[in-house]
């Protein structure tokens, strides 16, 4: 039954992006992260690939700038507003960085890791803030929020080797080394 078994499986996005297509239709489906996302956030480097039926491979294949990448973290750490504008739906952030029902470990939410996977980490995990939360690429590229600390890191470096870069690290020693 739904919510009752929890698996991670990047397609699950490429099927919402395909139930969107669906339900706006073509037009507006080609212009969509343009005009909902990247105008408003002035994130003028930003690009969704197509696959080769023309529907946006929204598990990855979004090219962005670091800066970029930065905008829409500080979305998600201003709850889905934006120069005063609301761009993200009320109570998505919130959603999407609530773990998952059926999630045992309590490590994703809705598109989103709530905790750095155990698969890059290992068994020596270094905490970080509970309200931390990431978006991650393949090859270990981020982006990390911690709203706590009012703070967005991006990480765009390309990892080939699982567990060689290690982001919990990372983000602890920029935390500490930031005021509070």
């Amino acid at each position: 039954p739904p919510g009752s078994h929890w698996y991670y499986a990047s397609g699950t996005s490429n099927i919402l992006s395909r139930l969107i297509r669906s339900t706006v239709g073509d037009d507006r489906y080609r212009d969509l992260p343009r005009t909902a996302l990247f105008a408003p956030l002035g994130m003028g480097g930003a690009v969704m690939e197509r696959d080769g039926s023309g529907d946006y491979v929204a598990s990855s294949f979004m090219y962005a700038t670091a800066r970029d990448w930065g905008k829409l973290g500080q979305l998600y750490l201003q709850d889905g507003i934006w120069q005063g504008k609301r761009i993200l739906p009320e109570g998505w952030v919130r959603y999407s960085t609530t773990p998952a029902p059926a999630d045992p470990a309590r490590q994703y939410g809705a598109h989103l890791w709530l905790q750095v996977p155990d698969s890059m980490i290992g068994a020596d995990r270094v905490p970080l803030p509970a309200d931390s939360f990431h978006a991650i690429g393949f090859e270990s590229q981020f982006v990390t929020v911690v709203p706590s600390r009012r703070v967005v890191l991006v990480r765009l470096g390309l990892t080939r080797h699982p567990g060689s870069w290690r982001q919990d690290r990372w983000v602890a020693q920029v935390l500490a080394a930031l005021p509070r």
